[in-house]
């Protein structure tokens, strides 16, 4: 009985289906872009054989790690350190790909080795490079063209392949060429550590540590499950999965509820042979379980679909290698069922409550009367229609009131489709928000430090951006330039905070006006540090206060306010100390360029780029928008947002399809009366905006509420000022408007096309 239910409505059946499986999709797809992530560094900290990892203790992510080249040789005569191999590992952009992993390694070590080359010979001196087997065939490379990093040419000498989608992605050069080009003299990312033997490691890990306590030392295959970066990964994965999911689970209780809506008489008569409310609910749940069973299934099937779809791009090639596990599937399945036990759970309560007498008198929603009339004039001259309405409703009738009276008809079904809207509208507002927001503020603040901000051409990360002392030097002779301020960007572990944006700058420059004291004094020395409004009430710091920054002690001089959430969650330091620090000797980040005279920006701009082609110069509010980092953030919300759509899009093509069915009988009336197949299509269409409007606007305020609560969250909530400009807005509406339009227009179709005759023997 529970399988012959859900076919009776196919459409709606495999409607609700669908809209259960993109959410279980989401999760499946979203945690294996988690774990894809994770398996990646996992990959290439493992994959040399490598027994122990060795990198800077305080850095909040190993691509920012920096050891000085001289623990070398400490590390080779411990005990249990059989090999020793450093690497510099950063990343870059290219036209093809955002990210494009390069790697730097000693020749003749055994890291080098583990890059087996297939073609050609292995690096043996500098500006020479190996390709990965895929990164050479998306680049259409071969041996003896010349590949540019960071605008250093090198010449390709070899093809290698070691099996791992990710390295095979890359490119590997000298260790010497990667402390040139990624400007990192005499230091390496990480040091790769070969045990004597295996249970020697454990001794080697810990006399690293007790001899370096600058230092982490870790198991290899251990390493990334213990950084903090993987659990708020994972996190985030969940949340939108969630959310996901939680569109999709509104989707299936209304398709529960409509069912027992219609099925009231067919319960009724259950009821009065004798079943009791047990059963009752058993059977509906029964339906609900079944529903998210199969749209689990089919929910995991489609994020494997989109998971081998992701590992097709080349940006993404290797990426998400073994990633599906099943551990994910199951987890993916659980949630389907834990939402077809919530989303059964009402409709089978109210299904058991139901009267046996009062429910065989039930005639259908259609039927039931209200307190007064209104008429509806049909195109046929002599005939009218008399349909039940308020007297509130016949007040608005001249303004589209058909259209709303019907979509409040059934009102528990109309507050779940604006719900399950709603949810995806609000993400798609929350993630606008907070891009939005992080422009705003890096807009902000390059536009209260300069006219211009020069940054790195091809940065991958802000983080890794490094552009030397003399490009600011330069820059502060033209004659158009009034000022140059350098600033270093840096995130560094504080206790109690694992993120702390640490940003050093000349205390005498111009840019650190904008950091307005509100309590103390200024910055003067090296051993002081300013913090923000919200990095002291964070931190629980004042005036006098010292502050321990990736393991040196910092006098607390003052604290400042900017009304820019991450920069008033950071600190400021002496652009000399914030170098030592984050070992970028002579480095900064950006350059922020005051002038004399606004109008000749466009002078300036172009003369720093043809005298420095490495660096970008843009107005500086605007290019927060050019980074790297804010394109690829635009690029996953979107995708994200459109997955969202997509769940919405369903569910309002589920809602008005169960309108039309329990208003056959109604609309066969309306035709039979006059309507011509455009007014239905019009009354449907007008429903379903009419509907999408109203789940807009509750999207906006749901979008706007997880953003003011993410802010609360103590760690990364703090960074988070989120913009919710008029164009976000308005696009949340248009995207709902959108989301009605697509949804009705098969349900609108269907009334259409329903033949009158037929219509009023609808039962």
């Amino acid at each position: 009985m529970v399988l012959k239910n859900l076919l009776r409505r196919k459409t709606r059946t495999l409607l609700t289906v669908l809209g259960i499986g993109i959410g279980v999709a989401a999760v499946v797809a979203l945690g294996a872009m988690a774990e894809g992530y994770i398996n990646s560094y996992t990959t290439i900290l493992t994959s040399s054989g490598a027994d122990v990892i060795v990198t800077q203790s305080d850095a909040v992510d190993i691509i920012l790690s920096a050891v000085d080249d001289t623990v070398a040789p400490q590390l080779a005569v411990i005990p249990g350190v059989k090999q020793v191999s450093g690497v510099v590992i950063s990343m870059i952009t290219t036209p093809e790909v955002p990210y494009f992993v390069i790697f730097g390694l000693e020749p003749n070590t055994f890291g080098m080795e583990h890059y087996k080359v297939v073609e050609g010979q292995p690096v043996l001196r500098e500006r020479q490079t190996i390709l990965g087997k895929t990164a050479a065939k998306n680049f259409k490379k071969k041996i003896g063209d010349n590949f540019k990093i960071q605008d250093v040419s090198f010449r390709i000498v070899g093809i290698y392949e070691t099996g791992q989608g990710v390295e095979d992605m890359g490119a590997v050069i000298s260790l010497k060429d990667a402390q040139a080009v990624f400007k990192k003299p005499r230091q390496v990312t990480y040091y790769q550590l070969k045990s004597t033997r295996p249970e020697m490691t454990e001794g080697a890990i810990k006399e690293i540590e007790r001899r370096f306590p600058k230092l982490a030392a870790s198991r290899s295959a251990n390493f990334m499950d213990e950084q903090s970066a993987t659990a708020m990964l994972r996190a985030m994965g969940w949340f939108i999965g969630i959310l996901a999911v939680i569109g999709g689970g509104l989707g299936m209780m209304n398709t529960m509820l409509m069912s027992v809506f219609e099925r009231t008489r067919e319960i009724g008569v259950l009821r009065a042979l004798g079943w009791r409310r047990g059963r009752v609910i058993a059977m509906i749940v029964g339906e609900a379980f079944l529903l998210c069973l199969v749209g689990g299934i089919v929910g995991s099937a489609i994020g494997a679909w989109l998971v081998y779809a992701l590992n097709q791009i080349p940006a993404l090639v290797g990426m998400f290698d073994n990633t599906l596990t099943p551990a994910l599937f199951a987890q993916g399945m659980l949630i389907a069922l834990f939402l077809g036990a919530a989303g059964g759970i009402y409709p089978a309560w109210r299904a058991a409550r139901l009267q046996p007498v009062e429910a065989m008198r039930y005639e259908g929603a259609g039927s039931q009367v209200q307190s007064s009339k209104f008429k509806v004039k049909s195109q046929h001259p002599t005939s009218n229609f008399q349909l039940p309405i308020s007297n509130f409703q016949s007040l608005i009738s001249n303004f589209g009131g058909l259209a709303l009276r019907n979509v409040f008809r059934q009102r528990t079904r109309t507050l779940l489709t604006t719900l399950a809207i709603g949810v995806g509208v609000g993400l798609v507002v929350l993630l606008g928000g907070i891009a939005e927001g992080f422009v705003d503020q890096l807009g902000a603040m390059g536009s209260a430090s300069g006219e211009l901000t020069i940054s790195e051409a091809k940065a991958a990360d802000m983080g890794l951006a490094a552009i030397e002392d003399k490009v600011g030097k330069w820059t502060a002779t033209l004659p158009g330039v009034a000022e140059v301020s350098g600033m270093l960007f840096g995130v560094a572990s504080v206790p109690g905070t694992p993120y702390f944006f640490a940003m050093g700058l000349e205390p005498t420059s111009y840019a650190i006006r904008h950091y307005a004291i509100t309590e103390g004094e200024r910055l003067r020395s090296p051993r002081e540090i300013i913090i923000g409004k919200i990095a002291a009430k964070n931190l629980k710091k004042k005036v006098g206060d010292p502050l321990s920054v990736s393991g040196g002690s910092y006098r607390i001089v003052g604290i400042y306010e900017t009304g820019t959430s991450y920069e008033d969650a950071g600190g400021i330091m002496v652009l000399s100390e914030a170098q030592r620090i984050f070992k970028k000797p002579n480095q900064v980040s950006f350059y922020f360029v005051k002038l004399k005279d606004p109008s000749q920006a466009d002078a300036v701009k172009q003369a720093v780029e043809a005298r420095w082609p490495q660096v970008s110069v843009s107005r500086s509010s605007e290019f927060a928008d050019k980074t790297n980092d804010m394109q690829s953030f635009r690029a996953m919300a979107n995708a994200l947002s459109f997955l969202s759509v997509l769940i919405g899009g369903v569910g309002i093509m589920n809602a008005m399809l169960m309108s039309v069915y329990e208003r056959t009988r109604e609309i066969g009336t309306l035709r039979a009366l006059g309507w011509r197949r455009r007014r239905v299509v019009g009354m449907i269409v007008r429903e379903a905006l009419a509907l999408s409007f109203v789940s807009g606007i509750v999207g906006i305020v749901f979008g706007m509420g997880l953003g003011a609560l993410l802010m609360q969250e103590p760690s990364m909530g703090s960074f988070l000022k989120p913009s919710y400009t008029l164009p976000l807005l308005i696009q949340a509406i248009v995207v709902a408007m959108i989301l009605g339009s697509v949804g009705a227009s098969y349900p609108a179709w269907r009334a259409a096309n329903l033949s009158p005759i037929e219509a009023l023997r609808y039962e």
